[in-house]
């Protein structure tokens, strides 16, 4: 073949070849899933990512447009999955992963685990109807197992003294996420079925992210529920959220509201329950209709994006970026060899000077003391804090605390009465007083 027959290509030929042929393969989004191994933000903002599996890496970039508005912040070791476009950088002829939005990939993970669990639990009947309790029809005390901070606690008892006011609600504390979330709950589970004196038990918890609800698919807590002897009423997370507890419990409640609503089933209330589950289908559908809108709007965005003559400026700023941190790490290399040999000499000197090494022998000895100190510090305020905060909790559920308010209980023939049709003329009266008692007869009846 003669020289005139040869056709000799030029680098930037090549790469724009390849870049035609790589972005018309990959002409649509598409999704990936990796382990962020590396995470570098330039000066202008934009982020460039590497992304790996147990056999390869690729590039990525994430604009500094998109930081804000991924679902998930890139950061090391953490496992995502990426809707983005591929593209081919000419400069230096390699291909990369332009990021459009970013979120865990733990979530499938969630899934699985509980799928499995799900499957095992109802292979063996757990989730059967036919197991499980019927609420009483009036229940005298309820258990609540929950959090004692927060407003999941606050929910429950107003609910229940609107609908029974004459309920007794006992209040048992709980984690309601962590490792020890679970554990907390069969503890109080166990002591609650001991007792035996509750008609009902509601265990609550509010919203909250996947990784939050793990330890409410903890298979002994489900088993726990399975064999409670008290009817058992779950609140865990948002509506749409379904935990292994949900499945095994008696009744499962959207929120804790609800299942307060439930343990007091029979009330004057019910018109308005009836009310407000109307305006939650409405509600739901109104939101159904509106994500379908947002994802059509979503779609014609993407469209715009990838036509967006910024990228090209995206681009040319990727190759400043480059430049600049190859020169800032060629500067940074010079310096530090100077700075390592100079320690290295200091360090030869150091070597051979015993106030040195006594200073460093001070210097443990000193550390360690404030360690020690410090750890001593905070085991006695997490205790004081915990006893004040137990201090606080039977303040709250003393009914002494309700008569110093002002409040009094009538007793009417050794009865608790709260109604006129509860008295006759001439019964005897005692009148319960914060400090002490009054004692009286009926003279007189007047209803309202």
């Amino acid at each position: 073949m003669s020289d005139q027959e040869i056709k000799i290509f030029s680098v930037s030929e090549i790469n724009n070849n390849v870049k035609e042929v790589l972005e018309l393969k990959f002409q649509e989004y598409i999704y990936v899933e990796g382990e962020i191994s590396q995470a570098n933000t330039a000066q202008s903002g934009h982020m460039y990512l590497t992304l790996k599996d147990s056999i390869s890496t690729v590039r990525c970039t994430l604009w500094s447009a998109r930081v804000n508005r991924v679902d998930t912040f890139p950061e090391l070791g953490l496992h995502v999955i990426v809707k983005c476009r591929v593209s081919f950088y000419e400069k230096n002829g390699s291909y990369q992963l332009d990021i459009i939005e970013m979120k865990s990939s733990s979530v499938g993970r969630f899934h699985e685990l509980f799928e499995k669990l799900k499957i095992k639990l109802k292979n063996e009947g757990l989730f059967d109807k036919s197991f499980k309790k019927k609420l009483p029809k009036y229940p005298k005390k309820i258990a609540v197992i929950t959090s004692l901070a927060g407003s999941v606690i606050k929910d429950i008892i107003k609910v229940t003294q609107r609908r029974l006011p004459y309920i007794e609600l006992d209040i048992y504390g709980c984690n309601v996420q962590g490792e020890n979330c679970a554990k907390s709950i069969i503890n109080q589970l166990i002591t609650i079925n001991k007792l035996g004196d509750s008609d009902v038990i509601i265990i609550a918890r509010g919203g909250g992210s996947l990784e939050d609800l793990i330890e409410y698919n903890n298979e002994l807590l489900a088993r726990q529920i399975y064999n409670s002897n008290i009817p058992v009423i779950t609140a865990v997370g948002h509506e749409t959220d379904t935990t292994i507890v949900d499945l095994v419990s008696d009744i499962r409640a959207a929120t804790p509201s609800e299942a307060a609503e439930i343990a007091t089933q029979f009330s004057i209330d019910d018109i308005l329950k009836k009310i407000e589950e109307m305006k939650n289908y409405i509600n739901q559908n109104l939101s159904s209709k509106i994500k379908d809108i947002k994802y059509y709007l979503s779609n014609k965005k993407n469209i715009v994006d990838k036509n967006n003559p910024v990228n090209k400026i995206n681009s040319y700023s990727q190759t400043l970026d480059l430049l600049s941190e190859s020169l800032s790490s060629k500067i940074s290399y010079t310096l530090n060899k100077k700075k390592s040999l100079v320690n290295q000499l200091y360090l030869k000197l150091l070597e051979h000077n015993p106030k040195s090494k006594l200073a460093i022998t001070e210097s443990k000895i000193f550390m360690t003391r404030s360690k020690i100190n410090n750890s001593l510090e905070n085991i006695l305020i997490s205790k004081r804090n915990k006893l004040n905060l137990k201090n606080n909790t039977l303040k709250d559920v003393n009914p002494l605390s309700i008569l110093e308010k002002g409040f009094s209980l009538v007793y009417c023939n050794k009865k608790v009465a709260s109604r006129i049709a509860d008295f006759k003329l001439r019964d005897n009266l005692k009148i319960r007083m914060s400090d002490g008692e009054l004692y009286s007869k009926v003279e007189d009846l007047k209803k309202y």
